[in-house]
């Protein structure tokens, strides 16, 4: 599965790495950036995490006229004051003014990172902002991809759960569990057809940023034959019995309850050829024999 969103066969408008201090995924996005360079026609990269620029000199020089480089990450706060673009910035008209932006052109975007955003920018512009790169009638291109890194131990549970439904795909890294493997991802990726697909990969990635002994880890199942948990009787335990014997049972079964007509009186009834209608008042019925209109004058 990592291969195939990675190499463009399988499509995804928006994949989301998330990563952690003890697993990053920026090895991850520059896989995905090479691969996008080589496809596209244009790949808009967006970095405003500090180490971002050393992901772009992965990049063969072929393809280098391919990246254009949207850099937030000098002072996108604008304390400095300096004419940089910062986080108050149209990230969609930055894109625009800088590219070759038509429908016959393959566009691509690459953000590293979208923590910047979360944390200094409402949680909806996010999702939004992600929305509208996708949207061909807002940016005016066929934007193929958005790809995204995330660092997930710097957000609370609640933004991390908006991102992922706006995403079509998220790759969590995880530590791995193969000796002959470096890294470890739990991918779920949203099909076109409504398909979701829940798998967890080891892989290792190469000098030239290429996927590598990508191994699919399959769940383990026990086979071991399970004992029967014996029932536990709820009135085995009780000072008093609970159960009938045969006896008790017929003697029951002949007791006559008070609310029915035995069969005798029933007989009676239908052999003296008028119709009866039983009623057998309740306790609680109150029946008042004096006539509630005998002090009328009339």
């Amino acid at each position: 599965m990592l291969g195939d969103l990675i190499k463009g066969r399988e499509k995804s408008a928006i994949s989301l790495i998330e990563d952690s201090v003890e697993e990053p995924g920026r090895g991850l996005l520059s896989c995905f950036l090479l691969s996008l360079s080589q496809r596209m026609d244009e790949v808009h990269v967006l970095t405003f995490d500090p180490k971002s620029h050393l992901m772009l000199k992965e990049v063969a020089p072929d393809t280098q006229t391919k990246i254009i480089h949207h850099n937030f990450q000098n002072d996108f706060l604008k304390w400095n004051g300096s004419a940089t673009s910062g986080l108050e910035s149209d990230l969609l008209k930055e894109i625009s003014a800088k590219g070759n932006l038509n429908k016959e052109r393959k566009v691509a975007v690459v953000i590293d990172s979208l923590s910047c955003l979360l944390l200094f920018r409402p949680v909806p512009y996010t999702c939004q902002t992600l929305h509208r790169l996708c949207n061909s009638t807002i940016t005016g291109a066929n934007v193929e991809q958005v790809v995204a890194l995330l660092h997930r131990d710097l957000h609370d549970g609640n933004s991390l759960t908006l991102v992922e439904h706006t995403a079509s795909t998220v790759i969590q890294t995880s530590p791995s569990q193969s000796e002959g493997h470096e890294f470890c991802c739990n991918t779920l990726h949203k099909k076109i057809s409504g398909k979701i697909t829940r798998i967890k990969e080891h892989f290792n990635i190469s000098e030239n940023f290429e996927i590598d002994d990508l191994t699919e880890l399959k769940a383990v199942v026990d086979t071991t034959p399970q004992q029967p948990t014996p029932q536990m009787d709820p009135a085995a335990n009780l000072t008093f019995n609970l159960s009938l014997t045969e006896e008790e049972k017929r003697a029951r079964s002949q007791v006559k309850l008070p609310y029915t007509y035995d069969q005798q009186k029933i007989e009676a009834t239908l052999s003296s050829g008028e119709g009866k209608i039983f009623y057998q008042p309740d306790e609680a019925d109150d029946f008042d024999e004096e006539d509630p209109d005998d002090d009328l004058d009339v």
